[in-house]
């Protein structure tokens, strides 16, 4: 599968290697058994007044040759901001006072994490901040995981975090909660918002991105039915994601490529506004496990004109190429072209272009351009973490024989041994 410059976002299983470099971020979502089942609570499908309607397909034929008539039926979220929903069927609460039914009024918060989710712990601080500033408000905040009681009971009473979770932990016994909301928007991650107030579901999403639907509901000014549109088509991406990473195991099974390819060209012509990402797929697919690198790069090449003016997709095409694990032909002179329509796009002021300019140089043997254009990426680079990584980049560049670099996932560590720790 193809390479990809978003950033991963957690979820509780682990992706196949490959997923973990598309170009639609599918390196933090498993397949999910719940893809066509609704929450507990939640409005079906098609009956409420802002439940949009899946976009109308083409009837074009595609380069697989499947045709409209053949699409895939996506299904429609059930929870989305406005939806309603039951208050969810919490087990125990581990901390803090139980809860099992909306005070009129209220607002609502529910955290799904997981004691083991390091994204999690990356956003306890911004969760901390948010008690802070809406607890007073009238929020009640709820964390909630389905793992066992002892590991949680064990995992609060830490003091690094008995410090920081302060507020009520529930346990949620078969994931019943889980289905009550996360699943009817097909995107089962951690750490995952859910803002609801008298039963109608506000807003949901990554903490870092709660700052500004808060304040605006809090003031009173926030609008459900604005955010529907949004909600809905990443509802769907999660769907097609979920579908993609099972197609891609039963194709790798059965050796037969070609269920995958025709769903990607089906996610062409009716997420059009996402296109690009699952063309980019079909590319990767292509040159990669499929193994039918001419036709992958003449897609590609069709894709590089099409998006001329896409730093993000030109990017991909490059780094799917040089990059992604599976290719077993790796057209350099078509990267080049990519990195440097990347990089006149950019301006020369994209540090992930000039990145991808030090790793085409490195794949040819070159390390002094390659050190060069890493050293760019650096400067032009003003995320800390990026930046991190570049540097990591530069050292491994200046010690290793300059060669392809494949992309190599880190091997999973092994969970700590303890007591009473059951999986």
């Amino acid at each position: 599968m193809p390479a990809t410059d978003t950033t991963a976002v957690h979820a509780r299983r682990s992706p196949r290697a490959i997923l973990a470099l598309t170009g639609l971020a599918l390196t933090s979502l498993a397949v999910a058994s719940f893809a066509l089942v609704g929450c507990d609570g939640g409005t079906p499908p098609g009956t409420a007044a802002t439940q949009p309607n899946p976009p109308a397909a083409s009837g074009a034929p595609s380069a697989s040759g499947a045709t409209a008539s053949k699409d895939v039926a996506i299904p429609s979220p059930t929870v989305f901001p406005g939806s309603t929903v039951k208050f969810p069927p919490l087990g125990t609460f581990v901390q803090g006072s139980r809860s099992s039914a909306f005070a009129p009024g209220k607002v609502y918060v529910f955290e799904f994490f997981s004691t083991t989710c390091g994204h999690c712990a990356e956003a306890f601080e911004l969760l901390d901040g948010l008690i802070a500033d809406y607890g007073p408000k009238g929020f009640e905040f709820i964390s909630v995981t389905s793992e066992d009681e002892n590991v949680v009971r064990e995992w609060l009473a830490k003091p690094e975090n008995t410090e920081v979770v302060k507020h009520g932990v529930a346990l949620d016994p078969r994931s019943r909660a889980q289905n009550a909301l996360q699943s009817g928007t097909f995107q089962v991650q951690t750490p995952r918002l859910f803002a609801v107030r008298d039963g109608i579901v506000l807003w949901f999403g990554h903490p870092e991105l709660a700052a500004d639907p808060f304040a605006q509901i809090a003031a009173g000014t926030w609008k459900p039915s604005d955010h529907v549109a949004e909600a809905v088509l990443n509802s769907k991406l999660a769907w097609a994601r979920n579908e993609m990473t099972a197609l891609e195991t039963k194709c790798a099974q059965d050796g037969n490529w070609t269920p995958l390819l025709a769903f990607l060209d089906s996610m062409t012509r009716q997420l059009a506004s996402k296109a690009s990402t699952f063309e980019i797929q079909k590319f990767g697919t292509l040159i990669g496990p499929a193994g039918m690198p001419a036709e992958g790069y003449a897609l590609g090449r069709e894709l590089a004109k099409k998006y001329a003016n896409d730093l993000q997709t030109l990017r991909s095409l490059a780094r799917t190429t040089m990059n992604s694990p599976e290719v077993k032909e790796r057209d350099f002179t078509f990267a080049l072209e990519m990195v440097t329509a990347a990089d006149t796009v950019g301006q020369q002021k994209d540090a992930r272009a000039a990145e991808l300019m030090a790793l085409y140089h490195f794949s040819m043997g070159n390390r002094e351009k390659a050190l060069e254009h890493q050293q760019r990426a650096i400067e032009l680079e003003q995320e800390g973490k990026n930046k991190a990584r570049f540097l990591t980049l530069l050292e491994k560049y200046k010690k290793e024989e300059p060669k392809p670099v494949p992309y190599a996932p880190r091997p999973a560590k092994a969970p700590a041994a303890s007591a009473s720790a059951g999986k």
